[in-house]
């Protein structure tokens, strides 16, 4: 009885244990023979095409000789990959990374496969201009709307290629990916794109390609822009046909160059896609091309309910944050732009630290947008179109401005409305110009002080009585930040734009009216606590009261 017992007990065991007990590891290395068994680095394969030729296991590994350098490119497919019960693994093993050196071709790519996780790799193709292909590459066309799960693209470096150095891509209904996170990426030196999804783009859909995607602690830059008759490129970080998705503590810059066309190249931005979060990144010194846009920030065509809070936007041709809504996109509503700091954006093309657009207002345009607590410098001849807010268009409804600090240097505007076709208000915003002088254009006007403003368009009143000043908010050295740099450390903006203790705007600000989706800032842009939401500090930078009054507070 007892035998029978232990025998049934390790069945049992077995059976429940049996996709990891199976799982092997498998080793390529310079010196390996791909007539190996691949067990052990002493009895390892050789080549790329060895490893392409295998049938994988849930829970297997392949481990590639640190160090040296593979040619060819990896691929994944139903037919060599198994369904992952446990994630197939590929990294390095010994010391350093291996590189896989791709030439002309494609790094990595998975066809209708996840469940794969890449880990210390270098993918290295032969040079933006004759590469043709995507670095690291997972493609889903399977029909019936399947969500492949679990991908991990972790502590690589991917260069050389030309149509991306990372994709999600997914071309049939809403077929796609979830539960993927790319971390610790460091891409540059592509034509096309940095890191991106997409899915396939239908207006009139419900549904999105890709759910749950994770981005984070990604260094971004030397997206050159792929030349293209009649499409943008040079962007470092986009999330498309995306529902949920996170892009944070990540550097974009340097990108851009070769754009010859509009709506984008942008440093991190989504657009058709649903609850997206973009916070804790630095963009800067994007570049136009000889096209237009070149901004830091951006949520654009078809996005709802999604935030743009606590980034640094800084030294771009375009727009610091940028809201656009184009012809064909979905609905766009109910997002949120705060606590984010801009600094000298709008090196050309008439944009400005913050920026709206609308191309056709008879299909809905922008819908339920809060701008607070932001702070926008501008120094006119640092960025020569720079300013606080520009209206490109009409068709915005129910865009609010509260709390926001706009500070200029040599003559940058303020706000710039030349179409007034919308609902937007302004109220208890901070205006202070270092050399007394203030322009504020809505429509047809133009006006040289804030009282003017109110007076002649109802701006930065309520209930008949202004709400708006006109104030130094002295803070440390505004416009003064510069790059900070990957990995990304806020110290030096800190020293710039925290207000300084006799500040007016301390305390002085309004509560927001809040949509129910979205829970209320605590913190500011450095993790400062917001003291109160009905009345807040004005500007991205909450004062730090010294420690001993902190202590006073909680005790009474």
């Amino acid at each position: 009885m007892k035998l029978a017992l232990a025998l049934l007990l390790s069945t049992c065991l077995y059976l429940c244990t049996a996709s990891y007990t199976l799982a092997h590891t498998y080793y390529i290395s310079s010196k390996g023979n791909d007539a190996n068994t691949g067990s052990s680095p002493v009895s390892a394969w050789r080549s790329i095409e060895r490893v392409n030729s295998h049938q994988y296991k849930a829970g297997d590994t392949i481990l590639f000789e640190g160090g040296s350098v593979f040619k060819g490119g990896l691929y994944f497919h139903p037919a060599n990959t198994a369904s992952a019960k446990a994630p197939v693994v590929v990294s390095s093993f010994g010391e350093g990374r291996a590189t896989i050196d791709a030439g002309i071709s494609y790094g990595f790519y998975a066809h209708n496969v996840a469940g794969i996780e890449i880990r210390d790799l270098n993918f290295r193709g032969s040079g933006y201009t004759r590469n043709t292909n995507h670095g690291i590459l997972f493609y889903n066309d399977l029909p019936g709307d399947v969500k492949l799960a679990h991908i991990v693209i972790d502590q690589v470096e991917v260069s050389g290629f030309r149509k991306s150095g990372i994709t999600l891509g997914a071309w049939n209904g809403n077929s796609g990916f979830r539960d993927a996170r790319i971390t610790q990426a460091v891409v540059h030196d592509i034509d096309s794109v940095g890191i991106n999804t997409y899915g396939e783009f239908d207006h009139t859909k419900t549904g999105y390609a890709h759910q749950n995607i994770y981005i984070g602690h990604c260094h971004v830059y030397k997206i050159y822009g792929l030349i293209l008759p009649d499409k943008h490129s040079g962007s470092g970080i986009v999330l498309s046909d995306v529902d949920g998705g996170t892009i944070e503590h990540s550097v974009v810059h340097t990108s851009g160059m070769q754009n010859k066309n509009c709506g984008g190249p942008i440093g991190i931005w989504a657009w058709d896609a649903n609850d997206i979060t973009i916070q804790y990144n630095e963009a800067y010194n994007m570049s136009a091309g000889s096209g237009c846009d070149g901004g830091g920030f951006d949520l654009d065509g078809g996005v709802t309910n999604s935030v743009m809070q606590y980034n640094y936007s800084h030294d771009n041709d375009g727009a610091g944050f940028l809201i656009a809504q184009f012809e064909w996109a979905r609905p766009m509503r109910n997002n949120i732009i705060r606590y984010n700091i801009s600094e000298n954006d709008g090196r050309k093309n008439d944009y400005k630290g913050i920026t709206l657009w609308v191309e056709n207002h008879d299909r809905g345009g922008n819908l339920d947008l809060l701008v607070y607590n932001n702070t926008i410098f501008a120094d006119s001849a640092v960025a020569p179109s720079g300013g606080g807010v520009f209206f490109k268009s009409g068709g915005h409804h129910n865009v609010r401005f509260f709390n926001n600090i706009f500070y200029s240097r040599n003559g940058a505007p303020m706000v710039v409305a030349t179409d007034t076709t919308m609902d937007v208000s302004f109220h208890n915003n901070a205006y202070f110009s270092d050399n007394g002088r203030y322009t504020f254009v809505w429509g047809d006007g133009s006006y040289t002080s804030l009282p003017d403003f109110q007076a002649a368009t109802g701006q930065e009143t309520m209930n008949g009585s202004p709400t708006g000043m006109v104030a130094d908010p002295k803070l440390q050295a505004p416009g003064t930040a510069g790059t900070l740099g990957y990995p990304l450390d806020l110290k030096t903006l800190r020293d710039r734009y925290s207000p300084q203790k006799k500040s007016p705007l301390i305390d002085q600000g309004i509560a927001v009216p809040l949509p129910p989706s979205f829970a209320p800032a605590t913190e500011d842009i450095f993790g400062n606590q917001i003291e109160s939401n009905a009345a807040p500090d004005l500007g991205a930078v909450a004062y730090t009261r010294p420690k001993f009054f902190q202590l006073l507070k909680e005790l009474f």
